[in-house]
């Protein structure tokens, strides 16, 4: 069959960078069957297929107002959801004649599209070279579920109890995605710091390991929950020539009073005495944070206690949420409930906090020399992100997905600006 034959897919992929990678992985399996469509009406496919997210009311909302762009594109396409929002039958409920395969589904939506059983180990459902990959650093998700129970999060009862991919899988598509190119691979799971557990591992095991194949790669670690950081794994991270210094934690808030009612197993004290013994042992280190405006039961004295926390602490971004309650957690009956405008209110003056710690962890790095991985190129720029996660430019020939030794010259405006370093 020519590919001019075979339907079009365009797959559209909402939320995580687990979700990121189970669409790559996806297309690994449907590659040969289909031809793939950009979103738009320049190209209608004849099937759409929408990894959903539910982590906010605003991803629901995504998902569905792209049901509709789909039909406007081509009304007689094919829809089908799948991922977190398409397992909760509360989620869509104007789209009950869709097609909807939840996280957990992937080998039978798989089996239907393309008669394909997908490769799974330990209830994990991943492709043997990481799938089809199109970004700048590779994937692979190591980490599937989640056994805590945070009381304003619902991801755990779409993707289930926490399971591990076994070291094997995980370096096999690491290979992989360095015999195509990649010269960094992030290491993403729903929970990631639980890597290991049912297997009597921790995710220093695994780190180890992958140092010990010696790839040309450098690795980089999606979120980690503070609670999973062990000592061992703190000395590794330490310790490590191959793991990017950029450690993303969710604080989400402050206040030790609605931390418990949030179900967070730790106090600030906990949370600052972590971060600063990371900082202190981790060179260059770029903290990430997310923070929560707006739980039920937040006052102005708890918020400012978040906000006191936040300034005691040199990250260098943070992501910034306004509760959005979730149906059937327990955090959509609690009480009181902050009204909207505070919520955003509190949004904007956290977003204005995020500026002025970004800017002072700037400082801190110009004129470091620093290793940056090339995702866009504009001649004669090259634009990538450095190995503490800085967005800059430099004049460079490096190619798309190639680390290059830059030096950070300047911030103007919005922009870093750098130099590459001579070999």
């Amino acid at each position: 069959m020519s590919d001019p034959e075979k339907p079009k897919l365009c797959l559209i992929t909402l939320g995580c960078k687990a979700n990121q990678y189970d669409s790559a992985a996806m297309l690994g399996y449907l590659a040969e069957k289909y031809v793939l469509a950009a979103p738009g009406p320049e190209t209608p496919a004849d099937l759409y297929l929408i990894n959903t997210c539910t982590v906010t009311h605003r991803a629901d909302f995504d998902a569905r107002t792209w049901a509709r762009r789909a039909r406007k594109w081509n009304p007689a396409a094919k829809i089908i959801f799948t991922g977190c929002l398409a397992g909760n039958p509360e989620g869509l409920k104007d789209e009950q004649a869709t097609p909807r395969f939840g996280a957990g589904e992937r080998d039978r939506l798989l089996q239907e599209l393309c008669g394909t059983a997908a490769e799974s180990m330990n209830d994990i459902f991943y492709h043997p070279r990481g799938g089809v990959q199109f970004r700048s650093r590779g994937l692979v998700k190591a980490q599937e579920g989640c056994n805590y129970r945070c009381s304003y999060c619902i991801v755990p009862y779409a993707r289930g109890k926490s399971r591990s991919l076994p070291a094997g899988p995980v370096l096999e598509q690491l290979r992989a995605l360095s015999e195509q190119g990649f010269e960094e691979a992030v290491l993403c799971g729903i929970n990631l710091g639980e890597w290991g557990k049912d297997q009597g591992l921790e995710l220093a095991d695994l780190i180890e390991k992958i140092a010990a194949a010696r790839l040309p790669l450098r690795l980089r670690l999606s979120s980690l929950e503070p609670m999973t950081i062990t000592p061992r794994l703190l000395q590794t991270l330490a310790d490590s020539n191959i793991v990017c210094p950029h450690l993303h934690l969710p604080l989400q808030s402050g206040d030790d009073a609605i931390l418990r009612m949030m179900k967070r197993p730790y106090r600030a004290a906990d949370f600052l005495e972590l971060v600063q013994t990371l900082l202190s042992k981790i060179p260059n280190l770029c903290l990430g944070l997310d923070v929560i405006a707006g739980f039920p039961g937040e006052g102005e004295a708890q918020f400012q206690n978040t906000l006191a926390l936040l300034k005691r602490i040199p990250f260098g971004y943070l992501h910034v949420f306004t509760f959005s309650p979730r149906p059937n957690t327990p955090a959509a009956k609690l009480r009181p409930k902050v009204p909207e405008k505070v919520r955003q209110d509190r949004g904007r003056i956290l977003a204005r906090l995020h500026q002025t710690q970004k800017m002072s962890f700037i400082r801190t790095q110009l004129g470091k020399e620093l290793e940056m991985v090339v995702e866009t190129r504009e001649e004669p720029w090259a634009r990538g992100r450095t190995e503490n996660y800085l967005l800059l430019k430099a004049r460079s020939t490096a190619r798309f997905r190639q680390r290059v030794k830059v030096r950070l010259l300047e911030a103007a405006g919005n922009e870093l600006i750098g130099e590459e370093i001579s070999k």
